[in-house]
């Protein structure tokens, strides 16, 4: 047998496993999901088509929001936080977003972070504007080079790349100065990154 043909073989005799563990996988939801939306539009079914785009659009955004729990650690410093709450955007009408309260004695901080949030155009220039802050008795801070503004004496409010919402609520004795040594201990450069 000359050599050519023996490589020949044994390439083969290797790839057929290989190429049997591959048809063994299975597709996740998102792909059964393309192939099915393909399909209803194949035999001209519009309105099945459209469905299930749809449940598409919300599987890629709950894993798009679930990304967003990686910003809020289970721990920071000496706070502990509880489960992770996912927030649906037609839950809170205020985009996708996490949110998990950490703990610490009796005080409790809620973090809130949400992606697209549509009321950041009302709440921008605010953040730009120092004559607008002393009209609204606002507090300005600057936590890791951004901009934080307190509203009242239990909320922190916190815009990254003017796209990103960062909230803070303060509650059991916990107030401004709880809240920004908690916003400090985030990895708030790193929001610009989240898509």
């Amino acid at each position: 047998m000359k050599p050519t043909l023996k490589l020949l073989l044994i390439s083969l005799s290797l790839a057929a496993p290989l190429a049997a563990q591959d048809a063994a996988k299975t597709p996740d939801a998102f792909e059964t999901g393309l192939r099915e939306a393909f399909n209803a539009h194949k035999n001209g079914n519009d309105e099945a088509t459209a469905a299930k785009l749809r449940e598409l659009l919300k599987i890629l955004e709950g894993k798009s929001v679930a990304k967003l729990g990686e910003f809020l650690p289970e721990t920071l410093g000496a706070w502990k936080g509880e489960a992770l709450v996912i927030e649906e955007p037609s839950t809170s009408g205020e985009g996708a977003g996490v949110s998990r309260a950490y703990v610490s004695g009796a005080q409790k901080i809620v973090v809130r972070v949400v992606k697209d949030y549509p009321k950041l155009g009302e709440l921008l220039p605010m953040f730009v504007n120092e004559e607008l802050l002393r009209l609204a008795n606002r507090t300005l801070h600057k936590i890791s080079d951004q901009p934080a503004l307190m509203d009242g004496s239990d909320k922190l409010q916190l815009v990254v790349d003017e796209r990103i919402y960062v909230e803070f609520l303060a509650s059991g004795g916990a107030g401004e100065t709880e809240m920004v040594a908690l916003a400090g201990l985030l990895n708030i450069p790193a929001m610009v990154n989240i898509k």
